[in-house]
């Protein structure tokens, strides 16, 4: 497939990357925009070509991919489009219904939530509408999940926000250890084994009852002592109301 991407940041980056590192035989063009990133990823890969302009990445393409920040979506009304070109908005302040605006009738319009692990070829990628062609467009290199509706879009999309705060928190289990003497390798290791396994643990419990899995501690042992010192400083409401404000962030810049 032929696929053109207008905006090439840190995650359009990792798309292409994974594109790539997989194999998967498709030809991609990239608009100059973010042009070291651009430059790097065609020295890199031979099946990528840096475009002159936004227009160009367009002609040469059927499957375009729209991954700008807000402020640069005036750069794509300049721009010309087919009605045999699949449009996949990677913005997350994008609606649907306003590109279909600036895009016109085209044969298919999906807006896709990917991750940067998706370089190397693994997580979730979140696709809505359900459509099968863009599902199995991304299938080599993702888990692909579909929304139901733009509101699930949404929700799904602000808990990939707190993937930042979930990593300080395993450099924070990293430090302490590190300070008390751990090796800072055996530490990383022992670390996101643990978290790791936790994960497992809880995707493989029935009906995922992740309080039930809270609860299995020692009555006076040290992760009911964690647990309630954290509850009385208010830890585990801060990551709600962290999720609360990014949903209010998400739903006034619409």
């Amino acid at each position: 497939m032929k696929i053109g991407v207008i905006g090439t940041g840190i995650i359009a980056s990792a798309v292409v990357t994974g594109f790539c590192t997989k194999k998967t035989g498709h030809e991609i063009f990239l608009s100059p925009r973010s042009a070291d990133r651009a430059q790097t990823l065609a020295a890199k890969f031979s099946e990528v070509r840096v475009c002159g302009s936004n227009q160009e990445v367009l002609d040469n393409a059927q499957w375009i991919f729209i991954c700008l920040h807000k402020k640069d979506f005036n750069a794509l009304k300049e721009l010309s489009y087919r009605n045999d070109h699949k449009i996949i908005n990677m913005s997350a302040e994008m609606r649907l219904t306003d590109l279909q605006e600036i895009t016109g009738k085209t044969e298919l319009l999906a807006h896709v939530i990917p991750l940067p692990f998706i370089a190397e070829g693994f997580g979730p990628l979140l696709v809505y509408p359900e459509n099968k062609q863009v599902g199995e467009l991304f299938k080599p290199i993702s888990d692909v999940y579909y929304a139901s509706n733009q509101k699930d879009v949404h929700t799904l999309q602000i808990i990939t926000g707190m993937m930042s705060p979930y990593n300080m928190l395993l450099n924070e289990f990293v430090k302490y250890s590190t300070e008390r003497g751990i090796a800072h390798d055996d530490s990383v290791k022992f670390v996101h084994s643990l978290l790791s396994s936790l994960s497992r643990r809880a995707a493989e419990t029935p009906n995922c009852d992740l309080i039930g899995l809270a609860h299995e501690m020692t009555p006076g042992g040290y992760n009911e002592q964690a647990m309630t010192e954290l509850m009385e400083n208010g830890a585990i409401n801060a990551w709600k109301t962290a999720l609360e404000n990014l949903t209010n962030r998400l739903e006034d810049s619409k």
